[in-house]
């Protein structure tokens, strides 16, 4: 009978020992791999579906968003009509303005979207005379310098009732920014140059045109080779050299004519 030495038998008990829990050891290791890509499945599945869940709810409060705006907007529109109910003139107005400022950012050569854009500006950018008393803003004759301060406030409060449509913030910037000077010395703000936006010194020049061939009960309206002379003589103190050089160039061109309305 062989007899091992102790030492090998103890040498033979680690390795199967070793064995065994080299095994236990991979077997836990496997069942351990397994519940981790089952936690993994789960949390991927839980994403997806939180992901689904916020979509839902984003689209939701986006619906929900449009429609409070669209609401918004009908009231706008419905306080424009107010207005312009009270005084034909405003209507006539905002149109004439509106084509003449499509003009000249077509002389200008804007693009297409852009010039809607301004378009829309220019329907508003009265809006702001609906919290104008009537007896300021229908006033017949030349206006006080106390009533002019009233006026001159109606860019801050057009832009206040737009402000809630942040779909329509560049109109809103328009609105409150086309009574401001190239040379600073406009309102509300007294913004000069490029820190006026390029639509809102459109504008301006667009109501300038406007204002002159319109004949109002205190003032007569003018030719447009008048109203060319005019605009170059302000050109770079009042209104935007460029502008002014599109219109004046539309204007000669026989591009831009007057607009026949119920006021001139």
């Amino acid at each position: 009978m062989t007899i091992f030495p102790l030492s090998n038998l103890l040498i033979l008990l680690g390795i199967t020992a070793g064995g065994v829990a080299f095994f236990l050891l991979k077997k836990v290791l496997a069942e351990r791999e397994r519940n981790l890509d089952q936690i993994k499945d789960q949390t991927l599945e839980w994403n997806r579906r939180l992901e689904a869940e916020v979509s839902k709810r984003t689209r939701d409060l986006e619906s929900t968003h449009r429609n409070l705006e669209a609401a918004y907007l009908e009231t706008v529109t419905a306080l424009v009509e107010a207005m312009t109910a009270k005084d034909n003139y405003l209507g006539d107005h905002s149109h004439n303005v509106s084509h003449y400022a499509g003009v000249i950012a077509e002389e200008m050569g804007l693009a297409g979207e852009r010039i809607e854009r301004l378009k829309m500006g220019c329907e508003l950018h009265d809006l702001g005379k609906i919290a104008i008393p009537d007896s300021i803003l229908l006033k017949p004759g030349p206006l006080t310098p106390e009533e002019f301060e009233v006026i001159k406030q109606h860019p801050v409060w057009g832009a206040r009732i737009l402000e809630p449509l942040t779909f329509m913030r560049d109109i809103t910037e328009m609105v409150n920014q086309e009574h401001e000077r190239w040379d600073g010395k406009g309102y509300p703000r007294g913004l000069r140059g490029d820190r006026i936006r390029l639509e809102a010194r459109i504008i301006a020049v667009a109501d300038a045109i406007d204002a002159m061939t319109s004949h109002r009960p205190y003032r007569k309206s003018v030719s447009l080779d008048e109203v060319a002379a005019e605009l170059k003589r302000n050109a770079g103190s009042q209104f935007d050299p460029q502008a002014t050089e599109a219109a004046v160039s539309a204007i000669e061109k026989g591009i831009l004519t007057v607009r026949s309305n119920t006021n001139h």
